[in-house]
C-alpha cells in the first residue's frame, strides 16, 4: 500500500494555476480533480502570487493566464524562470494575438492554449510541457505561420520584447495622453515619443493606436 501510494506522487504532475477569475480555477479544479496525473497544489489570482506561490510549491507546472493584476502572465513568467528553473509554464488564455505568443515564448513558457480548448487536448498539453517538450495548440500555430503586418521585417529577429521605456509610453497612450503630454511626462522630445510609437507598432505588429490599446487592455495595462 505505502508503495502503490510513493508510486503515485511520483509520476504525478503537479500544478499550479494562476488566472484572475475565481470561475476559471473552480473550473479547471473541477476538470482535473478525477486525472490520476495531475495534482493542482495551489491557486493565484494574480501574476504577483503567482511568482510567490511557485517559489513555495515548486510545481511541475504553472498554468498562467496573461491578463492579471499586479503583474501579468508574461511579467511572471520572466520572474518564475530565474526563480524556478524546474517549473514549465503553459499559457492558457482567451487571446490568440501573435505578439502574445511570442513575448510568452521568448519569457520563456513552453506552451500555449486558447481557453476554447477541449479537456483532452488540455491533459495531451500539460504531460507535453511537463516532459519538458513545447505545446502549441494547432490554431495557435496557423496564426504564427501567416504573415506580419509590415512588410520589411526581413532579416530582423521573429520577435523583439518592449523596453521599459516603451511600456511606459504604451501606459500613457492608454490615459490618452497626446504626444507632448507624454513627452512631458517623460521629460523627451515630442519627436522622441513619435519614434517610440512607431518602434513599438512595430515590434508588436500592429497597425494603429487603436492596436496598441487593445494589446495593453488584454495584458491588463490600462487598469494598472
Amino acid at each position: 500500500m505505502d508503495l502503490c501510494s510513493t508510486e503515485i506522487r511520483v509520476n504525478t504532475m503537479t500544478l499550479l494555476l494562476a488566472d484572475d477569475q475565481s470561475i476559471i480555477l473552480d473550473g479547471l479544479e473541477a476538470l482535473l480533480q478525477h486525472d490520476p496525473d495531475v495534482h493542482v497544489v495551489g491557486r493565484a489570482s494574480n501574476g504577483l502570487e503567482a511568482v510567490e506561490r511557485a517559489k513555495e510549491l515548486q510545481p511541475d507546472v504553472v498554468l498562467m493566464d496573461i491578463s492579471m493584476p499586479k503583474m501579468d502572465g508574461i511579467e511572471a513568467t520572466r520572474e518564475l524562470m530565474k526563480c524556478c528553473t524546474s517549473t514549465r509554464v503553459l499559457m492558457l488564455t482567451m487571446y490568440g494575438n501573435k505578439e502574445f505568443v511570442n513575448e510568452m515564448l521568448e519569457a520563456g513558457a513552453s506552451g500555449f492554449l486558447l481557453k476554447n480548448v477541449g479537456k483532452e487536448e488540455l491533459r495531451t498539453a500539460l504531460r507535453t510541457v511537463a516532459a519538458g517538450q513545447q505545446y502549441i495548440a494547432k490554431e495557435v500555430q496557423r496564426m504564427l505561420e501567416g504573415s506580419d503586418n509590415f512588410k520589411d521585417r526581413r532579416g530582423e529577429q521573429v520577435y523583439v520584447s518592449l523596453t521599459k521605456r516603451e511600456k511606459e509610453v504604451v501606459m500613457l497612450v492608454c490615459k490618452e495622453y497626446t504626444t507632448q503630454e507624454i513627452a512631458t511626462a517623460l521629460f523627451l522630445s515630442p519627436q522622441t515619443i513619435d519614434t517610440h510609437r512607431k518602434n513599438i507598432l512595430h515590434k508588436l505588429d500592429l497597425r494603429n493606436v487603436a492596436g496598441l490599446v487593445k494589446y495593453a487592455m488584454e495584458r491588463g495595462w490600462c487598469c494598472a
